[in-house]
């Protein structure tokens, strides 16, 4: 294997890798939002019931 392949077997790798980041961090962003939603709507129904 020469050094250019070696570089672009490195690329491709750290591209796969910082996909799955990508990936990893809009279903966290996802659950993140779906968890303020859930305890705003708590707080709504709690203020609602008083």
């Amino acid at each position: 294997m020469t050094r250019l392949e070696t570089i672009a077997c490195r690329q491709r790798k750290s591209f796969a890798r910082d996909v799955l980041f990508a990936a990893l961090v809009v279903v966290a962003g996802a659950v993140s939002v779906s968890s303020v939603s859930v305890a705003a709507h708590a707080a709504h129904v709690a203020v609602a019931r008083r």
